[in-house]
């Protein structure tokens, strides 16, 4: 699943229905993606009353508001502040939703309507795409979303797109191709994509270089070395091919191989949905989002630095070794073949740990 995100434009806010606009259509984000009339129609058609409202995306959580309508709009229905910020924009996507009488519901109503929650976000896989050159930026493709599929419509703090106010962003995935599944990997240096400095550079070829990694500190970053999870092929001009070992090699880190990867946990759920998609792109199947959550868990197990008396079920030491069990063959996979004794390591100091808190715990039977 991917997402997009846009600031938060109220139509009408009466009781406690709100009526706002998500998915700016025709416009480029700074994803590099351009929406396109009618991509919404057949979603909407057949699936809207499966669309749900949710808070930040947590589709295990249960949804905030209920979904009275969604439609496309066209230009001539926009605010003049949208059209403004937007002066390429063709249309929107209308959201109208009623939110529940619940704790969750009448927080986030109330922060709308003071203006302390400020940006929305919708959750979609793309159906039917196209590329074609960026008509600023050369050697840059942009993707045309000419349908997609609707999962969710969110409110959120922070998005992820030119218009928002987060500093740290998941890069939004792009199918640009594969190599061979054997090829060679390793992680590039600026060298690799240019010859001038990082502060040379346009802020349209800092977009372009980042596309090739999973996440970034900014967009544009202001650092080559902001830049993490590299597994595209590096090149001088556009955004290379996604390389299967590069791919395998950021899903390791994120489940700690190598010492894993500092990111901030609310990135961690969009990074893996890009990589994932690579995965699907070389017909692999990833590891289960929930294992990267049970194996960080297992990582960080310290029982002296624990409170004496704490309590750990003996179910949740089995769901932890069933886990760290997939983790090895997962970890396996995902580091390179000629590092086997790192991997070896890695999972013998998890298990270490486990066993370590199997002995400091007391152990609810």
């Amino acid at each position: 699943m991917e997402y997009k995100d846009t600031p938060h434009f109220i139509k009408q806010i009466e009781g406690r229905t709100v009526i706002g606009f998500s998915g700016v259509l025709g416009n480029i984000d700074a994803g590099g993606d351009r929406t396109w009339r009618g991509a919404f129609a057949k979603t909407i058609s057949e699936q809207a009353k499966r669309i749900k409202h949710l808070w930040q995306h947590q589709s295990s959580e249960p949804p905030t508001a209920v979904v009275l309508e969604l439609r496309e709009v066209g230009r001539a229905d926009l605010p003049d502040d949208l059209k403004q910020r937007y002066p390429d924009a063709t249309g929107a996507l209308q959201v109208t939703r009623e939110y529940l009488d619940t704790p969750r519901g009448n927080e986030i109503l109330q922060g709308i309507a003071k203006g302390a929650i400020t940006e929305m976000s919708f959750g979609y896989d793309p159906i039917k795409v196209d590329f074609e050159e960026h008509p600023q930026l050369k050697g840059t493709q942009i993707r045309n979303l000419r349908e997609v599929r609707l999962y969710d419509t969110s409110d959120v703090n922070w998005g992820m797109n030119e218009a928002t106010l987060a500093s740290k962003v998941a890069v939004p995935y792009r199918d640009t191709g594969t190599a061979d599944e054997g090829t060679a990997w390793s992680g590039p240096t600026l060298n690799d994509f240019t010859s001038d400095s990082w502060e040379d550079l346009s802020e349209g070829d800092k977009r372009r270089i980042a596309a090739h990694f999973a996440w970034c500190e900014s967009m544009p970053p202001e650092t080559y070395s902001g830049c993490k999870l590299p597994h595209h092929q590096a090149g001088a001009s556009g955004v290379g091919k996604a390389v299967w070992r590069g791919a395998a090699a950021a899903m390791g880190a994120l489940l700690g191989a190598r010492g894993g990867v500092d990111i901030p946990d609310a990135d961690r759920r969009a990074v893996y949905n890009h990589l994932s998609k690579h995965y699907a792109q070389f017909d692999k199947e990833p590891p289960d989002f929930k294992l990267i959550e049970l194996a960080r868990a297992a990582q960080g197990l310290d029982p002296a630095a624990l409170k004496v008396g704490r309590v750990l079920s003996s179910a949740n030491i089995e769901k932890l070794k069933r886990a760290l069990d997939t983790l090895n063959e997962v970890l396996s996979a995902a580091e390179p073949e000629d590092e086997p004794e790192k991997v070896a390591l890695l999972t013998a100091s998890v298990l270490t740990r486990l066993r370590l808190a199997e002995r400091e715990f007391c152990i609810v039977r």
